[in-house]
Parts: structure tokens; C-alpha cells; sequence
């Protein structure tokens, strides 16, 4: 295996650009280009469609992973993908005076997101290739603080420039200019990688030829079918998830809902502002916490169970909530925050399980893209179930039985092999 630099006096740096320079095109492309379609009045249902089928890279980025272990370095991989980024939102911005804005934009979307899934990929490399295992645990929290901070700015903050333009130049110059800050932002990203960022380790198994790299990618796979215990340890992230992958689907929807209907009976604005401000904001906090802690104790079966209680048993606020119905806003933004905390802070017990259980290896990076698509997976399948399970059981059935979902979490991180745990080294 190549030689890895991990000699950096503080990743922290270049963990703030590299997340930061993630959070951009996601939120323009889950976010802003819907708000961009509508403003632009195409219809609903072509909306829907195509900016969820324009996400489709993210979830399907595991499949090109083993191509990123033959070539260049993960660095290349990033910075490359920043340039290349910067190019197709300037396109996007020339697309939108065409006659054919929808379907040229649509395409465009489409190559920014394989950019983009890329660009998350190669990090992730560079991440688990510079950073020793307590550096990894330390700092993952930080990820989602840079992560969220791009997204607020280059999310909610953009589009309301885009409105207030809107007013001033036309919707036409109001949306160009908005794709041309995101141009902007990722060229200047791709500049601070080229400057800062560390190589993330030369290319495993280089290759010369299309078929040679065929047969490192089967090679990829198969060291990966192999892995120790990798089935017991996949069925423990989709069980980990059972329960709060259902909650998070349907909270939204139970705080909208009226009352006779079991519902909290609060107005879509609060809700939002409940959700997207309050609970972001506490998620974000606890992931932060969650970091630091595990760096502190190191993850092993203590840490893994301890991670799994402080997650799952705040899920009872929505039982009480729904057998109470308050009606009273402040104690129900403070449950919230305090369950959303928790969920920040456990949830991250699956990436230490994957970095320490699972990414190990020849193909650290592949492997790893492997497990997180698992993860990514243990939430989207209980989710599509979610909302016939509460319409049928009701709200408070929904959310007893949400409680029962939890039990499988707890036998599984109670049994599940950890076969790496060790003590935390005093690296920083």
C-alpha cells in the first residue's frame, strides 16, 4: 500500500475547506434548484422528478469508488472535481436564457452531482488515509458543522438574494447570478485544495488499460465480500437505523398535522423553523459532542451501547408528545432540540463502527463507500415503509411502535463483533 502522510500539525484546517466546499452543490441541487424550477412556473410533478433523480449520483457514487484507488491521488480527485464544478454551474448560468433551460440544466445537474459525489468521494479517502483512528473520531463531528454552515449560507441565503434580484433585474438575471456564486465559490474551493489539502495517498493499484482495471475493480469487490464478520456488521447498520430512519420521515408531518388527526396541529412555518433551524442547529451540536466523546473513550462495546441509548431513548418525546398534545410551542422546541442533539450524537456510532470495522483494508476508500451506502440505504428502505405504517396505526401507535424498532438496535450493538477496539492513542 502506497505511503500515507500523516504528519499534519492540525487537520482541522483543511477538514473546514474540504466539507465546506461538500455542503455547495448538495444544497444547490436538493434545494435551490427546485426553489430556481418553481420560481420559473414548470410544473409540480417534472420538478419533483427530476431533482430527485438529479441526486440519484450521491446514492450511487459507491459504484465508481474502486476507480478512485487506480488512479492519481485522492487530492487530484478533489480539486479536479472543484474546477470542474465551477465550470458546469457557469453553464448552468448561460443555460438559463436558452429556449431549452429545462432540459440543458437537467443534464448539467446531473454531471454536477457526479462531480460532486467525486469530489465527497476522494475526501472521504483523504480522510481515512491521513488521519490516525483518534484523529478520525475527533474531528468527524467537525464534517458536519462545515457541511451545515455551506448549506445555510449557499442555501437559504442565496435564495433569498436570488428573490430580492428577482425584484430588482428579472427572474432570468436573479438565477444566473446565483449559479455564477456558485461557480465562484467552487473554483475558489479548488484553489485553497490545490494549496492545502493533503495527497490522501497515492493510487493502491495503479493501472494502464480498461482491462486491467476490471480486474482490480473485481479484485476490489471480492477482498470486500471477504471482510470478517461483514455481514453480521451490515445487518447492524440496517438495524441501528430501523427506528430512526421511520421517526425522521414522519415528525414533520405530525407536528402539521390537526389535532383531531393526532396531530400537533403547528402551522408549516414553526414546523420548519422547529425542524430545519432548532434541530439542525442541536444535530449538529451533538455530532460535534459525539466526536470528542468517542476520541476520549475510544469506540468499543461500552462506547457502542452507551452511543445506541443516548440516540434511541429520546425517540420516546414523540410518544409522549402524541399521547399529550401540548399546546404550548416552547417545551416542544425544547424536546425537540434535545432529541435532535441525541440523534447527532449517536447516529455517528455507525462511522466509527465503519471506519474501525469495516474500512480497513487494501481498498480503505472503496470499502468504506461500500459500508455507506449501506448506511445510506438502512435509512431510505424503513422510511419508504413509514408513512403506510402511520397512516394505518395512527400517530401514537406509529411512535410505539417506532419504540419497539429500537429493541433490535440494542441486541445488535450488543453482539455485534468489534474485533479493532483499542485504546486511544494521545496522537493529535
Amino acid at each position: 500500500m502506497a505511503e500515507i502522510n500523516t504528519k499534519q500539525a492540525s487537520p482541522l484546517g483543511w477538514i473546514a475547506s474540504t466539507w465546506f466546499a461538500m455542503g455547495i452543490p448538495f444544497i444547490a441541487l436538493s434545494s435551490s434548484a427546485a426553489i430556481m424550477y418553481q420560481s420559473f412556473k414548470l410544473p409540480d410533478e417534472e420538478v419533483v422528478f427530476w431533482t430527485s433523480f438529479i441526486l440519484l449520483p450521491w446514492a450511487l457514487k459507491f459504484l465508481w469508488a474502486p476507480l478512485l484507488e487506480m488512479f492519481k491521488n485522492k487530492k487530484y480527485f478533489v480539486y479536479v472535481s472543484q474546477f470542474f464544478l465551477g465550470v458546469l454551474f457557469a453553464l448552468v448560468a448561460v443555460s438559463i436564457i436558452s429556449d431549452r433551460f429545462f432540459g440543458l440544466s437537467i443534464g448539467l445537474f446531473t454531471a454536477i452531482a457526479v462531480s460532486a459525489a467525486t469530489q465527497d468521494l476522494a475526501a472521504d479517502g483523504i480522510y481515512i488515509n491521513e488521519l490516525n483512528k483518534f484523529q478520525q473520531q475527533q474531528f468527524i463531528g467537525w464534517q458536519s458543522v462545515f457541511q451545515h454552515l455551506a448549506k445555510a449560507i449557499f442555501g437559504s441565503a442565496l435564495v433569498l438574494l436570488a428573490f430580492q434580484l428577482e425584484e430588482v433585474y428579472g427572474l432570468k438575471i436573479a438565477w444566473m447570478s446565483v449559479m455564477i456564486i456558485y461557480a465562484v465559490a467552487m473554483i475558489a474551493m479548488g484553489v485553497i485544495s490545490v494549496n492545502k489539502l493533503p495527497t490522501g495517498g497515492d493510487a493502491v493499484h495503479a493501472v494502464d488499460s480498461a482491462p486491467e482495471a476490471i480486474v482490480i475493480y473485481r479484485d476490489v469487490l471480492l477482498q470486500f465480500l471477504k471482510k470478517k464478520n461483514l455481514w453480521i456488521g451490515l445487518l447492524f447498520i440496517f438495524l441501528y437505523r430501523l427506528a430512526e430512519a421511520q421517526v425522521v420521515k414522519i415528525a414533520p408531518f405530525f407536528f402539521k398535522a390537526s389535532r383531531i388527526d393526532g396531530g400537533l396541529g403547528i402551522d408549516k412555518a414553526d414546523t420548519s423553523f422547529i425542524f430545519g433551524v432548532v434541530g439542525t442547529i442541536a444535530f449538529v451540536l451533538g455530532s460535534l459532542a459525539s466526536g470528542y466523546f468517542v476520541a476520549s473513550k475510544t469506540f468499543n462495546r461500552k462506547t457502542l451501547l452507551t452511543l445506541c441509548a443516548i440516540m434511541n431513548f429520546p425517540l420516546l418525546v414523540y410518544s409522549y408528545l402524541a399521547i399529550t398534545q401540548p399546546v404550548d410551542e416552547l417545551p416542544i422546541i425544547l424536546m425537540v432540540a434535545f432529541q435532535q442533539f441525541c440523534y447527532g450524537f449517536g447516529l455517528l456510532a455507525l462511522v466509527y463502527y465503519i471506519l474501525q470495522e469495516i474500512a480497513p483494508g487494501k481498498y480503505q476508500l472503496a470499502y468504506f463507500s461500500f459500508a455507506a451506502a449501506a448506511m445510506n440505504f438502512a435509512f431510505i428502505i424503513p422510511g419508504m415503509f413509514s408513512g403506510y405504517l402511520s397512516d394505518y396505526m395512527g400517530y401514537y401507535e406509529f411512535f410505539i411502535w417506532v419504540i419497539i424498532c429500537t429493541v433490535p438496535a440494542f441486541i445488535m450493538s450488543a453482539t455485534v463483533p468489534l474485533t479493532n477496539a483499542t485504546e486511544p492513542s494521545t496522537a493529535n
